[in-house]
């Protein structure tokens, strides 16, 4: 049995096979496996999956990794080192999260899979198959042919197998770039922190010893920070982080250039089918998991074992291959939050004791851009004039009232985000902006492919409301600590944008997390962030979460409290910039900036 891809699916797989007695090739495209210097978190899913792939395999990646203890923070702070919100991770975690080198997973993988008795080519990729009765020929980058009685295309988001297979194009770039790096001895001590600043996201975490990983995500036109090199990279990563918290950047300083990676962020839908015949899709291959769900090695582990079990239990290979993709497309397809529901797993969240709405400390961001909520207009007072003067330091502005469009992410009607999102409608109505609200319901497009907004109704019009937009509001539930997969689809048909300005160049990004739990809220909030970052829009400074819709503002006009404060904050920030951009709009002929 031939292997395409030696990666943590492949490697995963082929020891798996070889542990239950099958013959298995692993043929891999680099010259040396384990020579990448990233990191990746392993949760419980994972850590039961290499357990059922054999007897020593979790033993073994616990004894390379740090476990995630009871009492360990998540910290979110801004660019400057506030902390916005802390998540307790160790003691709500059902199991130790296991955050491991990506080169350390990748020698065990390697050194359990040779064990086994699998044997592994480097140097050399899959570039085709042919299949040829009962066995499959495999062609080889040099020229030679393998042939096996099955082919497993385990060779990642761009993968030869998928092509040849299903012929569905590249993958799309998803508008941001991957740095990553590693240092020893960080003033930032043993914890793990997103850190989030205009147009870029750090993630930072523990991995071994005194080392800290860090993943800078920056919203970046394709191919620009791949062609630097690390060195390069690294040089434009610090002046891009001028200004930032010092022991931030710091740690980007501090790493050695061998040890980056850079790497545009591509995409791609889940396959329709994985199985041709003898062949058989695993891991990125069949669900390209993106690095901000954090579940791509999970996935690869559990793909492996599954794939091991079936075939080493089954005769007869087609078969065997039929059921595998037929339980692990269910599954996921689940955690890739079901593009109708972003659902991860069903399941009523901890509250997490330690961390409590009053314990937010973005109220100390609320001067951030020198602008306080207007007041709310009393009832009975009309409609908002055409204009409006905003003070700043530099200059008095003339602003045009902004066009905000509010999108819900759940598809329940008349759910929680559907009435923050109203909500948040009214406050921005109140500051002088037109507004247009998406309930989840009216975003229930189908899977995106480019061109598609142009013959589907409902997506034109989001896209049509977008391009007049001065800001945005994006509202999800937090679904486990992810974001909705029904809201990401939506704006994914931002593709689409095109003209002078495409995607949500330069439009405030106002971002709300809706769940009865502070558990999640973080996660939730920082993957919209990146969101709007991705979009190439402005998300504001402050992001909320809520657990129910606030009440409405008294007649009285007293200044509210709690979450009503917070999103009356966020949206007076939204509506401020939308503003501003109102207000620097020049008229395009043809197209709306």
């Amino acid at each position: 049995m031939v292997v395409a891809g030696g990666g943590i699916g492949g490697l995963a797989a082929a020891a798996g096979l070889a542990v239950r007695g099958i013959d298995v090739t692993v043929v891999e495209r680099a010259g040396r496996i384990g020579a990448c210097g990233t990191a990746l978190v392993i949760h419980s899913r994972g850590m039961r999956a290499a357990d059922a792939l054999s007897e020593r395999l979790g033993g073994r990646i616990r004894a390379v990794a740090p476990l995630t203890g009871p009492g360990e923070i998540h910290v979110l702070m801004d660019s400057g080192g506030t902390v916005l919100a802390e998540e307790q991770t160790g003691a709500a975690a059902e199991a130790p999260q296991v955050p491991v080198l990506r080169s350390a997973l990748h020698r065990v993988l390697l050194d359990e899979a040779l064990a086994a008795g699998a044997a592994v080519r480097l140097a050399t990729a899959v570039t085709d198959y042919t299949p040829v009765g009962d066995s499959v020929t495999v062609r080889l980058s040099d020229g030679e042919t393998l042939d096996s009685e099955a082919l497993v295309g385990a060779d990642g988001t761009h993968s030869a197998v998928r092509a040849r297979m299903l012929g569905d194009g590249p993958p799309r770039y998803r508008g941001y770039t991957s740095v990553e790096g590693c240092t020893r001895g960080s003033a930032l001590g043993h914890r793990r922190l997103v850190v989030d600043g205009r147009g870029i996201r750090l993630l930072i975490a523990p991995v071994s010893g005194d080392t800290l990983y860090w993943n800078a995500e920056i919203t970046a036109p394709p191919g620009v920070w791949p062609a630097l090199g690390a060195a390069g990279a690294q040089r434009a990563l610090l002046e891009a982080l001028d200004g930032w918290y010092g022991p931030v950047v710091d740690l980007v300083a501090d790493a050695g250039p061998g040890d980056l990676v850079i790497t545009d962020i591509h995409h791609r839908d889940p396959a329709p089918r994985w199985v041709d015949g003898r062949v058989v899709l695993l891991g990125d291959a069949a669900h390209p998991m993106l690095t901000a769900l954090g579940q791509g090695a999970d996935m690869a582990l559990e793909d492996a074992a599954a794939l091991a079990d079936v075939l080493a239990s089954s005769a007869e290979i087609p078969g065997a291959l039929v059921a595998y993709a037929a339980e692990r497309m269910d599954r996921t397809a689940a955690v890739l939050a079901s593009r109708r529901q972003g659902v991860l797993e069903r399941g009523v969240e901890r509250r997490d004791a330690q961390t409590k709405p009053a314990g937010r400390r973005d109220a100390a961001l609320a001067d951030v851009l020198g602008r306080r909520p207007r007041p709310r207009r009393p009832a009975g007072t009309g409609a908002p004039g055409p204009t409006t003067t905003a003070l700043t330091e530099k200059r008095d502005i003339a602003m045009r009232s902004p066009h905000i469009v509010l999108i819900s992410g759940s598809l329940r009607s008349g759910s929680t985000s559907d009435q923050v999102a109203q909500w948040c409608a009214r406050r921005c109505a109140e500051q002088g902006a037109t507004t247009r609200v998406f309930t989840g319901a009216e975003i229930d497009f189908p899977a995106y492919r480019p061109g598609l907004a142009g013959t589907h109704e409902g997506a034109a019009a989001l896209l049509g409301e977008l391009r007049a937009a001065d800001g945005v509001i994006l509202v999800s539930p937090t679904y486990h600590a992810s974001v909705s997969g029904l809201l990401k689809n939506a704006l994914d048909y931002v593709n689409d944008i095109g003209g002078p300005l495409p995607y949500l160049e330069g439009r405030a990004i106002g971002t709300v997390a809706v769940g009865t739990g502070v558990q999640g809220a973080v996660s939730t909030l920082a993957t919209l962030r990146t969101v709007g970052h991705a979009l190439r829009g402005w998300p504001t400074p402050v992001g909320v979460a809520v657990a129910q819709v606030p009440a409405e503002p008294s007649a009285g006009g007293a200044e509210p409290g709690g979450d009503a404060a917070r999103l009356v904050e966020m949206v007076s920030q939204a509506v401020w910039l939308g503003g501003v951009r109102s207000a620097a709009r020049t008229p395009l002929l043809g197209a709306v900036a």
